[in-house]
């Protein structure tokens, strides 16, 4: 190889290549009027300036669909806000419609029973030591409303007032053992009265007692409220007979009665402040 390139040869060739690059230069110096120089220089960087370009554009795009993380943050504050919102209606929503379906229930017991007079009432409060389910209504005195006045869910019996204030009224459930209602089987029409034990009114029930070893009542019958004592009017549905069974000693019977509406979940009542035979021992 040394050989060769101390050779005539390679030197020949050498100086051929060079008068030919020589005569290239001259010839794109002439063509764009630059000189030689400029025009070497413009031909070895000019491929890096259209690399750079290239990448400069793209970049550009990329920037161009950047979000910030701030921009993220706000967005979903926004959407959290808007659930939030969308969630209150919604509530807001559901109490209407079980106030619309309330008095609607109202609407049906008032056109059969003409002689009520009423007072609409929403559950404020409930005693959470209480296990017999009693609650407070925020109408009270001012209303019209008294102590053992009846509370009503439809035309479901749900209790009885206990306590009142001006503007509030205490009303015992209907399974409360303090509690105590003249009733009727509506098939048999067999007469008796409800009362409870601790152990049942913990469960949500209660008892209708009073009843004799030939009773016909019988599992799924609908005991109501009698109207004797003029406490309750006549008519009020109280609960449904779960089972029948002898009391101790086989002397007498009783029913055992499970309320239609579960008192917990009651939102809205009203009191029956007045009706035909109020009072009426």
């Amino acid at each position: 190889m040394r050989s060769f390139i101390k050779s005539k040869i390679f030197r020949v060739l050498l100086t051929v290549a060079v008068i030919l690059l020589a005569g290239i230069a001259v010839g794109a110096t002439v063509s764009s009027h630059s000189s030689p120089v400029t025009s070497a220089v413009s031909t070895v960087f000019s491929p890096l300036s259209r690399f750079s370009s290239f990448v400069a554009s793209k970049f550009d795009r990329f920037t161009g669909g950047f979000i910030s993380s701030s921009s993220y943050r706000d967005r979903v504050a926004d959407l959290e806000s808007q659930v939030a919102d969308y969630q209150s209606k919604l509530v807001e929503y559901e109490k209407l419609k079980k106030q619309v379906e309330a008095y609607k229930n109202f609407l049906e017991v008032k056109e059969k029973n003409l002689d009520f007079q009423f007072t609409a009432g929403t559950v404020i409060g409930r005693d959470s030591a209480d296990a017999f389910g009693s609650f407070v209504l925020n109408c009270g005195s001012s209303d019209g409303v008294s102590v053992n006045d009846p509370v009503i869910s439809g035309e479901y019996l749900i209790g009885v007032v206990n306590e009142v204030t001006p503007t509030t009224c205490v009303v015992l459930s209907v399974v409360d053992p303090k509690v105590n209602t003249a009733a009727y089987e509506i098939r048999t029409g067999e007469m008796g009265y409800t009362e409870t034990t601790v152990k049942l009114a913990m469960n949500g029930k209660m008892r209708f007692s009073g009843l004799t070893k030939d009773t016909a009542i019988a599992e799924g019958g609908i005991v109501c409220t009698s109207g004797v004592g003029g406490v309750y009017p006549r008519g009020l549905i109280i609960g449904t007979v779960t089972k029948v069974a002898a009391d101790e000693g086989d002397i007498a019977y009783y029913a055992e009665l499970e309320p239609e509406i579960d008192i917990n979940e009651v939102q809205d009542a009203f009191v029956i402040t007045d009706f035909e035979g109020k009072g009426d021992a």
